[in-house]
């Protein structure tokens, strides 16, 4: 694992589509004194090789894991109940991805929302529909400066751009497009995703996402 910042770190690269094998997949681990939050998951079993053993030893030298909070139902590895059952984590998700996120890996978040909200207190839930019908990103202010936004696979970076794709939505990609343009209000300095070709995660200005988001819309057209 690596530290990004003194609240923030990054679990090993995986790469797991055999379709896309450069593609890069990372969870994050996020330290709080309420309790650790796992965005996204680790080990993709199911469709790479993965041995994250080593990640879940240094997750519990950390502290451990309070809550896994899902971006949506891809997420939902194999290896989402070996990291419940051993940190004793509850799972957050939206609501509409809920029943996928037990079909695919066997358990049933604990926790589920429909609307934008404060979850745990200080990271914010919001609904972003469009690569899945229950997508949604984070937003965290964290104490030590910068605020973080986790967009799961709802944008991404990608070759010295910003990209998305849809699954779940209708022929114009209409809920995509209006969740684009509700992360575009963010004012993020650090954006994470789930996945990317290159890094996963990346610094940006207030200039450089108003193009991100702009960018990931018209990779929709």
């Amino acid at each position: 694992m690596r530290e990004l910042y003194p609240d923030l770190w990054q679990t090993t690269p995986e790469h797991p589509l055999t379709a896309f094998p450069h593609s890069t997949c990372n969870a994050y681990l996020l330290l709080r004194e309420t309790g650790n939050l796992l965005f996204y998951c680790t080990g993709r079993e199911a469709i790479g090789e993965s041995n994250e053993q080593a990640d879940f030893d240094r997750i519990a030298d950390l502290g451990g894991v309070d809550r896994i909070v899902l971006g949506h139902w891809h997420e939902a590895t194999p290896s989402l109940k070996e990291i419940k059952d051993r940190f004793g984590a509850k799972i957050v998700a939206h609501a509409r991805d809920a029943a996928p996120i037990e079909r695919q890996s066997g358990v049933a978040p604990e926790t589920t929302f429909w609307d934008r909200h404060m979850l745990a207190g200080d990271v914010e839930a919001i609904p972003t529909p469009g690569h899945t019908v229950g997508s949604a990103c984070y937003l965290y202010r964290s104490p030590h400066g910068k605020t973080y936004l986790f967009t799961g696979d709802t944008i991404w970076p990608a070759r010295g751009s910003w990209t998305s794709a849809t699954f779940e939505d209708d022929k114009e990609q209409s809920a995509h497009r209006a969740s684009l343009d509700v992360l575009a209000t963010l004012r993020p300095d650090v954006v994470l995703s789930a996945i990317s070709p290159d890094n996963t995660w990346a610094e940006i200005s207030p200039d450089e996402w108003a193009a991100a988001t702009n960018a990931a819309k018209a990779r929709l057209a």
